[in-house]
């Protein structure tokens, strides 16, 4: 395999308290310490852990303490920050979105993405607005997108990115213990069926009492091919590690299953229903 440049990743998993958010942002401020990364990633709603009943009180506008955070500590550590908060609308009226950021080293947002899928089981649709478009962005000038925990189960979402020349897909995860195996199991079919690497931050379990934290760490990175390179055990801890970016080029060249899919004539792409990518 062709050598080229590594990026290496720093997978922040910890255990936040539900609607905590100063004594969140301290715990996360401290486990990045004097690390050094190119790019740090944080769980989904990292600095609250809320629940979606919960999101209008916790809501933040983009001066917010998480926004605030995220693009402070890009700065100080001169990488790229990937976090999401509950963003607020401009309406009080509105609820608000789950909003994903992507931080350049300057402390600048080169992404922002609300998340499209809202899981009705926990009652997100009633509380929750819902995103229109995955954006695109750069990362060490390659293509990577971020997703919502719960966009991981929809191969939809990913399969759009990566016939966009996508290299990187982030997953802000928030999978409880009961869901490891899906979890391992969904950030490897994203990697092997779109040749990409697939990088997922979750929440980590408390080693003390595991009882009352009901999410099961595993915070992991998959290459191109599915193989798992590397994964967090359950508890807090800021896992680190280098990927080659040009393994997806290589591996796209030698197996092209993503050129395929794109020469396919669009009727034997067309979905069974229509994709949110699709509207407005």
């Amino acid at each position: 395999m062709p050598m080229g440049s590594k990026v290496r990743l720093a997978l922040v998993q910890f255990s936040p308290q539900p609607l905590q958010r100063k004594d969140n942002l301290r715990l996360a401020s401290a486990l990045v310490g004097g690390k050094k990364a190119d790019i740090f990633v944080f769980p989904r709603l990292f600095s609250t852990a809320s629940g979606a009943e919960e999101a209008a009180r916790m809501a933040e506008g983009e001066e917010g303490p998480t926004p605030s955070f995220l693009r402070e500590l890009a700065k100080k550590k001169k990488a790229y920050v990937v976090g999401s908060y509950l963003a607020r609308r401009s309406s009080s009226q509105k609820k608000p979105y789950v909003r994903s950021l992507a931080i350049d080293p300057e402390g600048s947002t080169i992404g922002a993405y609300d998340a499209i899928h809202l899981c009705s089981i926990k009652g997100e649709p009633a509380h929750l607005s819902a995103g229109k478009k995955l954006p695109f962005f750069d990362l060490l000038t390659f293509r990577s997108g971020v997703i919502d925990s719960y966009d991981l189960r929809f191969p939809e979402l990913a399969r759009e990115f990566a016939l966009s020349n996508g290299f990187i897909l982030i997953v802000l995860g928030a999978f409880r213990r009961s869901e490891r195996p899906a979890w391992d199991s969904l950030l490897a079919a994203r990697a092997a069926e779109n040749q990409m690497f697939a990088i997922g931050c979750n929440f980590g379990a408390e080693e003390k009492d595991s009882s009352k934290n009901p999410y099961g760490g595993g915070s992991a990175v998959f290459a191109p091919d599915g193989r798992k390179l590397h994964q967090a055990g359950s508890g807090e801890q800021v896992l680190i590690l280098d990927i080659d970016p040009f393994e997806v080029e290589w591996n796209r060249m030698s197996l092209q299953y993503i050129t395929d899919a794109k020469a396919a004539p669009s009727r034997a792409r067309k979905r069974v229903h229509e994709s949110p990518l699709d509207k407005g």
